[in-house]
């Protein structure tokens, strides 16, 4: 059985439109119990054509995402963290800041 707290950190590469215009956004994130859950919730944002960076972290329960906003809108990445932790073990809940 695999572990689902072994992760892997995602490299992304993004193309041209991603950055073409950028915007920063602040979401609360519940549900993080260790380094990997955050890991797992930057992979999954990562993953969201349109998403640039990721910052995670899960002592403060804070993300901060760079995307642009012509490709994203902040309740996809919101859904994005959500189905992250759609494992069954699990479970994220996250809410834009501003």
């Amino acid at each position: 059985m695999e572990d689902p707290c072994d992760i892997k950190p995602f490299k992304k590469t993004s193309v041209f439109e991603e950055y073409q215009k950028s915007q920063i956004t602040i979401l609360s994130i519940s549900g993080l119990n260790c380094p990997n859950c955050a890991l797992r919730v930057r992979n999954a944002l990562l993953k969201t054509y349109g998403v640039t960076t990721a910052l995670i972290d899960h002592e403060s329960g804070l993300g901060e995402i760079t995307y642009n906003p012509d490709i994203v809108q902040p309740q996809n990445l919101v859904s994005a963290i959500v189905l992250a932790g759609g494992d069954g073990v699990h479970q994220y809940v996250a809410q834009v800041m501003e």
